[in-house]
């Protein structure tokens, strides 16, 4: 959904391919179809470096779409790294970008960590008014007409409760908002108690190395400004499913009509 707000506010030309659901889902095959997208559609999220030089994608707001230009630069790259046939290095990395995701297992002990959010920011939100020890200023806003037992419930908590809740989602959300950094070396002999993954299309194992990076954890006034985000976030979403519905309805009427 915020993919949607960030087109809407031209952060970027196009919606991703990518689909988190599917890096995060366990399946080898769904694994690979995510880093293949975010190969295709890397944006900010997917850079490649060699030998400490960005080879893929871009700083700052990253790269759109990858244009012919920029997939054979990236294959010309990885000649003499992957050795594949011209034309079959880049299919071969991604492989093995997604074998070494899949075999690590290291997104599920991060999934677990940001299953910690079990308020989101919508309840998270009360709990941080309640250490801060101001007026709910979302409370103030939500219509009179809409239920405030949620809200009630949450104001009315210990604050040791509230710190934890605050808490939890933060850490959360630094563990949503972090990056996977993986490090590949060609593996030589006598690295087998290394970590390795072999690639079977070149028929080469490569040692590889995980870490996770950008972990500071966000500090507790940010709580507001996600609160925000995620009002903006999800009144363009129903904006676009309303547009969608309207112009369902209005070629069903249009193909009545032809057909009347």
């Amino acid at each position: 959904m915020h993919q949607v707000l960030k087109l809407r506010e031209q952060e970027i030309s196009e919606l991703s391919e990518y689909d988190p659901l599917d890096l995060f889902s366990g399946s080898k095959e769904r694994i690979h179809k995510a880093i293949k997208d975010l190969y295709t559609t890397p944006q900010n999220n997917f850079r490649v470096f060699l030998n400490g030089s960005l080879i893929f994608g871009g700083l700052g707001g990253g790269i759109k779409r990858t244009n012919a230009v920029a997939g054979k630069a990236f294959e010309d790259a990885l000649e003499g790294i992957i050795l594949a046939e011209n034309g079959l290095r880049t299919t071969s990395f991604i492989q093995l970008v997604a074998e070494a995701v899949y075999c690590s297992r290291v997104l599920d002990g991060l999934l677990e960590v940001q299953r910690l959010d079990n308020f989101d920011i919508e309840g998270a939100i009360h709990a941080y008014y309640n250490i801060v020890c101001q007026p709910c200023a979302v409370c103030q806003q939500l219509d009179e007409a809409r239920p405030p037992h949620r809200c009630s419930s949450l104001h009315s908590i210990h604050m040791d409760e509230s710190l934890k809740i605050a808490k939890d989602y933060l850490i959360a959300a630094t563990a949503k908002d972090c990056s996977l950094m993986i490090s590949f070396r060609t593996m030589k002999d006598g690295a087998f108690g290394l970590p390795h993954v072999y690639l079977q299309s070149t028929n080469q194992s490569f040692n590889y190395k995980v870490n996770f990076i950008d972990l500071d954890l966000k500090p507790l006034k940010k709580m507001v400004d996600y609160y925000e985000l995620d009002k903006k976030i999800l009144n363009c979403f129903t904006q676009k499913l309303e547009m969608e519905h309207k112009d369902g309805n209005a070629r069903t009427m249009d193909a009545t009509e032809t057909i009347n």
